[in-house]
């Protein structure tokens, strides 16, 4: 089945609200994101991107609800994506939350970096295929 039909299925299938399939995006890697985007988009979900955390969280502190999933790098100038999570999750804890990484994270850093009530959907390490990384976001979006 193509990711595609699955995607829509699900679209024709779920309410009239809006952000089910907005995704934000943050890497410092503008290449990258780049990439992420036009790979993501081909599915029909909306994708926000963003090379800057700060950015990013002021973006999403002025419509909380708009997203449905963030998919944040772990190492970034100014704020990693542990802060970022928590941040994040104080505001929506129920958002959905992917960690991308190009360096090995063990549960126990996780642990240690993320506040008790904040919780991951998704890790992935880089790098990563884009079907792949089509397949993972699509399967925590469905994953409710």
């Amino acid at each position: 089945m193509q990711l595609d039909s699955v995607l829509s299925d699900q679209t024709k299938n779920t309410s009239s609200n809006s952000n089910q399939h907005r995704l934000m995006i943050v890497d410092d890697e503008k290449d990258l994101l780049f990439v992420y985007k036009k790979a993501l988009e081909l599915t029909g979900m909306e994708i926000f991107t963003f090379d800057n955390p700060d950015l990013a969280f002021k973006e999403f502190i002025e419509d909380p609800e708009k997203y449905s999933l963030l998919l944040t790098d772990m190492r970034m100038p100014s704020m990693n994506g542990y802060e970022l999570i928590n941040k994040v999750k104080a505001i929506r804890p129920e958002i959905k939350i992917i960690l991308i990484s190009a360096y090995n994270i063990t549960q126990d850093e996780i642990t240690r970096n993320l506040n008790p009530t904040s919780k991951i959907d998704g890790l992935i390490c880089k790098p990563i295929g884009l079907e792949r990384l089509r397949e993972i976001i699509i399967d925590v979006i469905m994953n409710n």
